[in-house]
């Protein structure tokens, strides 16, 4: 687990990794803490005491996701190293479900199953329907199956990593602050890996509560999604794509339309399109939680789709695209340092 400020959900989280029906001498557990400043250290020492020896305690300086995962990789002994996002929640059976499917594809790099999305107040609430549907996420069927499914995707959450894959393609990226997932698997789909995902498997995923939030992450997402692809063409998706050209498209022709009738009405038939699209993706919310939640709905699919839009438009204008001297960890191997190797 690599957190930061999770005093909200870490207890919980913990509490159902140290309980579940997997053998307890058969896994580790490993919490990378990137420096917070509220009670979440606290709670994990007070997990440590409840279960001595249990829980390794590991202290992350840079603060950033990937420095976290490849902190908690390198004091991990397991045959399979396993992702908990912080903002999430386990079952009891989520790792004997996850080794039972790994043991009946053991070709596959990696196993994961699909994640529940869940937010509390109104617009978590909100927010968790748009992140469950497929005008939210597009085809991203950890998010949006609903049905029993298993076969090879392109990328699953939570993953269960085989152990020699960190050999063979390295590390994550510490140069990204978001979406080093998908260059660390894309580097596994060039390498011949593969992924699996089996609904036998899941999750749940805790929703930013407040549309400040949703917007804040939104963007940030979009920034290092494009970030990311400078690493290889076969990083993204097209799913991934998508806001960065609706965005574009709606500046472009705008600006036009003020010289030519043809991009005007090219203009008015997008948007046509895309509100025609935006009602019919808002509609079921309103069997769940009412008429209350119809607009706000589409006001969150919109905010969604634009913020990552502008937020992969921005990323052009900035430093952490265009900078050259990338010291890549995963070719340099500098993750070796002392600075990243602090146990509490």
């Amino acid at each position: 687990m690599v957190v930061r400020n999770e005093e909200k959900y870490i207890e919980d989280l913990l509490e159902s990794i140290m309980n579940q029906d997997f053998p307890q001498d058969r896994y580790e557990v490993i919490v990378v803490d990137g420096e917070s400043n509220d009670r979440t250290p606290e709670i994990i020492e007070a997990f440590q005491q409840r279960y001595p020896g249990r829980i390794h305690f590991l202290s992350n300086p840079r603060r950033t996701l990937a420095t976290g995962w490849n902190i908690g990789i390198q004091h991990s002994e397991g045959e399979y190293v396993i992702r908990v996002d912080g903002h999430s929640q386990i079952p009891a059976n989520f790792l004997s479900s996850t080794y039972r499917v790994a043991q009946r594809v053991p070709e596959a790099s990696c196993v994961g199953g699909i994640v529940e999305t869940k937010g509390t107040g109104f617009w978590g609430e909100v927010n968790a329907y748009v992140y469950s549907h497929p005008f939210g996420v597009g085809n991203s069927k950890f998010r949006t199956t609903k049905t029993d499914w298993e076969g090879y995707v392109d990328t699953v959450p939570y993953a269960a990593y085989k152990r020699e894959i960190f050999d063979e393609v390295g590390y994550f990226d510490e140069n990204l602050k978001r979406n080093e997932d998908l260059e660390m698997h894309s580097r596994i789909r060039r390498n011949g890996g593969s992924f699996f995902l089996s609904t036998a498997i899941r999750s749940t995923y805790f929703v930013r509560n407040t549309l400040c939030a949703f917007l804040k992450k939104s963007y940030s997402d979009g920034k290092w999604t494009i970030v990311a692809s400078k690493q290889g063409m076969d990083v993204l998706r097209w799913r991934h794509y998508i806001p960065l050209i609706v965005v574009l498209m709606s500046i472009i022709l705008g600006a036009a339309s003020f010289f030519s009738p043809v991009a005007l009405i090219s203009l008015f038939a997008l948007i046509g399109i895309y509100i025609v699209l935006l009602v019919g993706s808002s509609w079921g919310i309103v069997k769940e939680k009412g008429w209350k939640a119809f607009f706000p709905c589409m006001m969150s699919f919109f905010l969604l789709h634009f913020s990552r839009g502008f937020g992969s438009a921005a990323s052009f204008l900035s430093k952490q695209y265009w900078r050259g001297d990338r010291d890549r960890v995963h070719e340099e191997g500098q993750y070796d340092g002392k600075v990243t190797n602090v146990a509490r």
